[in-house]
């Protein structure tokens, strides 16, 4: 019998992944600016992907499953998504114009640890254990069949 794979492992590999690719960015940002700056376009187009599984696909499957559509964890996740791309833009924004972002990434840091720990201790973990695995698939296929224009988007501001 296959192991099923689960929505908190399939994030937090994900969150990994691009956690990698931010510390790579801010380890040569000073030293080779063109390359920092495609790291940091890859790190964007790489965190708003996730957001719109959360805010498309695995919200709406919590929120249906508990009826908490405009309270609870998720509508908090959303503020904490706002603020996210909010600091991507402006990150952004700053590598084009050569100004100074350090304050900017570590305000996206602290937002995004304390919200990744929300999803990998509470959501992800609820929804593996109160879904089948026939709705994980299900979830899996629409994640993975994400059209590209949902998310690969830049300078938005």
């Amino acid at each position: 019998m296959r192991t099923m794979k689960t929505v908190l492992n399939f994030m937090e590999e994900d969150h990994d992944r691009l956690d990698n690719i931010f510390k790579e960015f801010k380890n040569i940002k000073n030293t080779d600016k063109n390359r920092a700056r495609n790291l940091f376009h890859e790190f964007k187009i790489g965190l708003q992907k996730p957001i719109v599984w959360e805010e498309e696909i695995l919200f709406p499957l919590f929120e249906n499953k508990t009826g908490m559509h405009d309270t609870g964890p998720t509508a908090v996740m959303r503020m904490e998504h706002r603020k996210i791309k909010d600091f991507l833009e402006r990150i952004h924004h700053g590598l084009g114009k050569n100004i100074q972002t350090k304050d900017l990434e570590d305000g996206l840091i602290e937002v995004l640890t304390e919200h990744n720990d929300k999803e990998e201790n509470i959501l992800y973990p609820w929804i593996d254990n109160s879904v089948s695995e026939k709705e994980k698939e299900e979830v899996f296929t629409k994640m993975k069949n994400l059209p590209p224009e949902k998310y690969n988007k830049c300078c938005e501001s």
